[in-house]
């Protein structure tokens, strides 16, 4: 399910952060558990990460995106089977024709009444054209304090890194 609770009308020369911000949520199953059972398996909540990055990609671009690569994957507390899970996508920072998407997820132990971050991480999403070309995408129109540093810091991170002509990432290494 997405929010559209903050949808806000594109402007003529891109779209706002609100525009194409998703939020996902799902409770935790035992099928979504690794080995022991007790756990969500990392790869089951990255999956729901990847979907909620890609829609809110999709969102801004209005034509295919495909996923680059995922930075920053901090696991910081884990989730549980029976866990309620909401994952938040926002643009942070839009090139010519790629995307940063910021990716929370928050878990919660509805019994227990308690919330915690369990995740966040970035993912970089390419457009593309029919031809599997690259499609040049509207800006990302930032207007908060916050908005405007994590645009920043994404370029900051866009900058290091390159695309070459097979799709393969390149980044510069401090």
């Amino acid at each position: 399910m997405s929010s559209q609770t903050n949808c806000i009308k594109p402007d003529r020369e891109g779209f706002t952060v609100a525009y194409s911000a998703v939020s996902l949520s799902q409770v935790i199953m035992p099928f979504n558990a690794g080995p022991s059972g007790t756990y969500a398996h990392g790869g089951e909540i990255i999956k729901i990460m990847d979907t909620a990055a890609g829609l809110a990609a999709l969102k801004h671009a209005h034509t295919d995106v495909v996923t680059l690569r995922v930075e920053g994957i901090n696991f910081l507390h884990p989730i549980r089977v029976g866990n309620y899970v909401k994952v938040d996508a926002k643009l942070t920072f839009a090139s010519r024709s790629t995307m940063e998407i910021r990716v929370k997820v928050t878990a919660e132990d509805v019994k227990r009444d308690k919330q915690w971050e369990a995740l966040t991480a970035y993912f970089i999403f390419a457009a593309l054209k029919k031809d599997g070309t690259s499609a040049e995408i509207p800006a990302l129109i930032v207007s908060s304090d916050q908005e405007r540093r994590r645009f920043q810091e994404g370029e900051e991170r866009h900058n290091t890194c390159r695309i070459d002509e097979h799709y393969r990432t390149l980044c510069a290494l401090e």
